[in-house]
């Protein structure tokens, strides 16, 4: 059965905008599971929040190359639905310091029953529902 991993939006945003700290950490990370027989999820979240820049520079291209990234690696997305709304409600019932995006993000990933959530986010790593979180951008 295929690893399914679901990344929070700024690991990929690390990886795509090259970032100077954590470029390396995610290229590799992400080739490595890459080839392996790992499915990549992402929400829809991540989409608005990886375009908010591109857009208010007007930078088409940004968002085109995001796109080709997620198509090539067979990112699977999924949409936001009521029973996702539903447990991002009770995650931040039950933990108080949760936004609202990254409740939606959680709930995405554990909707997916994925094995693993890729974050950069320290307080992330205390959602006790999560299969396994990794922390692969230290911030």
């Amino acid at each position: 059965m295929a690893t399914r991993i679901f990344f929070d939006t700024a690991p990929l945003i690390y990886f795509l905008d090259k970032s100077p700290l954590y470029y390396e950490k995610m290229r590799d990370f992400i080739y490595k599971q890459a080839n392996t027989d790992s499915q990549f999820y992402i929400s829809v979240v991540t989409d608005m929040e990886y375009s908010v820049i591109p857009y208010r520079e007007n930078n088409k291209l940004k968002i085109d190359n995001y796109r080709a990234f997620l198509s090539f690696l067979n990112f699977k997305k999924i949409d936001t639905n009521s029973e996702i709304a539903d447990l991002a409600g009770k995650l931040r019932a039950k933990y108080a310091f949760l936004k609202a995006l990254d409740a939606l993000q959680i709930a995405s990933c554990l909707f997916l029953d994925c094995d693993f959530f890729i974050t950069n986010d320290k307080s992330l790593l205390q959602i006790a529902e999560l299969k396994s979180s990794l922390l692969v951008c230290n911030m």
